[in-house]
């Protein structure tokens, strides 16, 4: 591929797509900290989300660091948007590895999908109340446990020997939940039909869901299982 092809492959796209629960659509934010050696999801795991017909978007640099670069993603189908507002109006979700900064949420639409790490017992309240206020769906895929009460994710970073070794399962863990948070179902049975999922949702439809978070700064707590099988 020459320089050309290389520019067209990987250019910011221009124009915004109105997204709808018809529309399957998520985007891939990048780390505004160091570089990382490893990606969430691998270049072949997000063309498999193509294939489906997903709208997959992501900023420049977002696998830096790793063995991945931009054309691998473009390849892919991969579309790439730098400027967060379109990013977020074109995406039913986001996604990125360290926590959403207070700054992105106040760009957010309101009912926005957001999946990245967290730590519950480090959020303030200026945070929380943002989130609840635009009725954003927030989860962290590091509160996933496996059978044993361990994080999923924490344990692939620390017990994979290998980077390689790391993006494949990170990607294999993740990809069934990108895939469905993308595809446009209403949240509530998109976490109904993936119970594992519920663990990682911590704030919900204006409602703090997890217990820390909720005990932390005093705010009423609301049971993830309750609001999902709640009709009204």
């Amino acid at each position: 591929m020459n320089t050309e092809d290389f520019a067209n492959a990987t250019q910011e796209q221009p124009l915004i797509i109105e997204t709808t629960y018809d529309i399957a659509s998520i985007g891939f934010v990048k780390d505004e900290q160091s570089a990382k050696s490893f990606v969430m999801v691998t270049p072949k795991a997000l063309g498999e989300m193509v294939a489906k017909d997903i709208h997959v978007f992501m900023q420049h640099g977002f696998a830096e660091g790793s063995q991945y670069s931009d054309l691998d993603y473009a390849n892919e189908g991969v579309e790439f948007v730098d400027d967060f507002f379109q990013l977020a109006n074109m995406s039913k979700a986001l996604v990125k590895f360290q926590p959403f900064t207070f700054e992105e949420i106040s760009i957010m639409k309101n009912g926005q999908i957001i999946f990245s790490s967290q730590d519950p017992n480090l959020v303030d309240m200026d945070y929380v109340q943002l989130i609840l206020g635009k009725k954003i769906a927030a989860l962290a895929f590091n509160l996933i446990e496996d059978e044993k009460g361990k994080s999923m994710s924490e344990r692939i970073l620390t017990e994979t020997l290998s980077e390689t070794g790391i993006n494949i399962a990170l990607s294999n863990f993740l990809l069934p939940y990108l895939t469905e948070l993308s595809e446009g179902a209403r949240m509530r049975f998109v976490l109904q039909k993936n119970p594992s999922l519920m663990d990682s949702v911590y704030c919900f439809n204006g409602d703090v869901c997890n217990m820390d978070i909720a005990d932390n700064l005093n705010l009423p707590y609301r049971d993830i299982v309750t609001l999902c099988w709640d009709l009204n």
